[in-house]
Formats: structure tokens, sequence, C-alpha cells
């Protein structure tokens, strides 16, 4: 599993990467197929664009990878429908470097995507081929398992594929990795990404400075103005995350462009945040006379407050951890996944049985190596259960 992990953590899969999505869907294909021979539908799902704003805040249509669709249907009429759910798709673009893995001391493993969440797919693999070898009721259980691969950038295209996924299985195990304490996510907050374009008016800057509007000084009080808005409220996070401006520096800047991501905990929060962003732009804009403030994106994941099926297949997970001796507890997170848009549509999943690692969506993310194994047999011992009518 330790190897197996390094391999793929060194094929680069960022979510734009199209190519190294390709190669990653291959690898997990081929290792299951060479793991479980056995009669399954293998299929492969192109996904539409995402689009996009380019440098000049022009709209246009960037290319996805392919999802991986493998489901296992038994003759048992009364077998569970099981959704197993990961993503292909990491966080770090090519160029950033980030392409190899070290390893440091004890158990602990430093590499792309280690934890988010290659990682998990090989828990995901070894606890099926596991299930499927030994189990003497392997055909009680009807399983799926889907791959996207665009989940890092909030699902944009294969979301469309959730409502069927949704409507034709009973549960979901999804293996985005545990919290850094091996806690699984309870609650977790929904979330939204956003651009803020601002159009000013160019100008030389020692000859007519004055008739400028400097597009980046716009920008620049949205931003601050919007982050005092996290003061008011702590169940509302507001993160201006990127900002692209300007050129020569003796011309007066005319377009600038705000990258922004919020979480909120409710549908009332994701109203409070849209009004913050409009009261900003009408204010720049009497400010600034002559210049504009154009506000695109939307949230894309609501908050995922767990019912009372929720609640039952975690204390079975609780349960086949105890046998194990393991601990599991939940815990409320800001994070959120997948997890949160099948929920929205009816499914009850338990969504972080990935590994035990930290620091994620940064060059110092991590593993906990002895809990791929662990991980691995405690999803194998809850299939188990599952399929016998837990």
């Amino acid at each position: 599993m330790q190897d197996l992990l390094i391999d793929w953590a060194q094929i680069n899969s960022y979510s734009y990467n199209t190519q190294g999505l390709a190669k990653m869907l291959a690898a997990f294909r081929d290792k299951f197929t060479q793991a479980l021979p056995g009669d399954y539908v293998v299929e492969e799902l192109e996904l539409s664009p995402d689009k996009a704003l380019d440098a000049s805040a022009n709209t246009f249509m960037r290319p996805l990878g392919s999802c991986l669709k493998i489901s296992k249907k038994t003759h048992n009429p009364s077998a569970c429908n099981l959704l197993l759910m990961g993503h292909l798709d990491t966080v770090y673009p090519p160029e950033l470097g980030f392409n190899s893995c070290n390893r440091l001391e004890g158990d602990i493993l430093n590499g792309p995507g280690v934890a988010d969440l290659k990682g998990g797919l090989i828990i995901m693999l070894k606890a099926l081929e596991y299930f499927e070898k030994f189990s003497e009721h392997s055909d009680k259980l009807n399983w799926q398992i889907f791959l996207n691969s665009d989940e890092e950038i909030g699902s944009p295209s294969s979301s469309l594929l959730f409502p069927e996924l949704a409507s034709k299985n009973d549960l979901a195990l999804i293996f985005e990795p545990s919290l850094s304490d091996g806690c699984v996510a309870y609650k977790r907050k929904g979330t939204g990404n956003f651009t803020v374009v601002f159009r000013g008016k160019s100008a030389h800057v020692g000859r007519d400075f004055k008739s400028g509007i400097n597009a980046l000084v716009l920008a620049s009080e949205f931003t601050a103005r919007l982050y005092k808005f996290n003061e008011a409220d702590e169940s509302l996070i507001i993160n201006p995350g990127k900002l692209s401006s300007g050129g020569p520096l003796n011309v007066v800047p005319d377009l600038a462009i705000l990258g922004i991501n919020a979480r909120i905990d409710n549908d009332q929060k994701a109203q409070d945040f849209l009004g913050y962003l409009s009261e900003l732009k009408t204010q720049l804009e009497a400010e600034f006379p002559g210049a504009s403030v154009e506000i695109h994106g939307k949230f894309n994941r609501k908050p995922k407050i767990p019912d009372k099926k929720t609640d039952d297949l975690l204390t079975l997970i609780q349960t086949c951890a105890e046998d194990l001796g393991q601990t599991i507890k939940p815990k409320d997170t800001g994070g959120c996944c997948d997890g949160n848009n099948l929920f929205e549509l009816g499914l009850a999943n338990i969504d972080s049985l990935g590994v035990r690692g930290g620091k994620i969506h940064s060059p110092e993310e991590f593993v906990h190596l002895e809990s791929l194994s662990q991980r691995a047999s405690l999803v194998a011992l809850v299939l188990e259960r599952l399929a016998q009518g837990e």
C-alpha cells in the first residue's frame, strides 16, 4: 500500500492537468482490474468544460478530465446499494514543483495528494479487494465506485452526475482524509467561489494621472472592507484568495480580478454574504464614478448537518472500529466536499474515511502510513457488516 501510494502521488493530477488526470484514472482502473478480476461494469465519463475567466476577464471554457465509474450488481434483491466515492484530482499544478514524496520521521510521508485523496483511493481499493475475495456475504452488497476529476475546484461538472448516484444508492462512504487527530468529519460548512471584476480607466501616470481610475485600488478597497465582515460573525468565513492586476508601472491599471472563497453554516449566511458583495459594489461605484464592479460565482455546496440515517451509519462505523481496537470520533469542520452535495440530494454518507494526515492543500501535506492498513481494515469490516444487513 505504501509503495502504491508513492507511485500514485507522483502522478501529477492537478484539476486542470487533463493528461495527468487521464494517467491517474488509468492507474486506478488498471490496478482495480488486476486486484479484482470479475464481472464489473467499468465506465469512463467525459465531463463538460468548466467556465472560467482569463486574465482579461473574458469568459472561456476550460477542459476537465474524465470520471471513472465501476459498478457491481448482484442478483440479490435485498442487497444494500453502496456508493464508494473519491476524487482523482489534487490542488498542485505541475509548475509548483511539488511532484514527489519524502519520507519524514517515523511513519510520516510527505507528498502531493498522499492524504487528499490518493491515500483514500488505496484504502477503498484494498478494502474492496479483501471483501470480494474473502467475504462469504459478497453477494449481498451492490457497490459502485465513482471517482471524479474536478472535486478540488468544487465539482462544477461532475456534480451534474450526482443526482443519479444519489438515487441509485442507499448509503455512501467517501474517502476524504480524516481530520488531523483521526476524527471523522460530522457537520460541515457550505462553500462558494466568487470572482469580482473591477474595471477602471487607464491613464499615463506622469501626464494624465488624475484622469485615470485605478482598478487595483478599487480591488484593494473592496478586499479590505469585505474581510472585516469576518470579525462580525465567526460562523461566516470570507477568504480573498487571489488578486491579479496591473502591468507597466507607469500606467494606471484599468482591470483587476479578485477571487474569493466563502464558507457558511446555513442558507441565511449565504444570503448575508451575497448582500455584503452587493453593498460593497454599490459603495465603490458611487465613490469612483466611471468605475464598474462585476460579481460572478455562486454557492455550490450547502452545509451538511447530519440526520438520523447518517448517525446510524456513523454508529455502525464506530462499532466496527471498536471491534478492531480503534476509536472513531465525530468532529465538526469548516471543510466541505462532495459529501455535502450528496447529503443535500438525500444520500446519507460518512465522508472522511480516508487516511490520517494533515496540512493538506500545502507542500507540507503528509500522511501517517500506519493509517492505510488501519482504515482499510475498518472499511472492509464495514462492508462486511452492511452485507450482513446491519
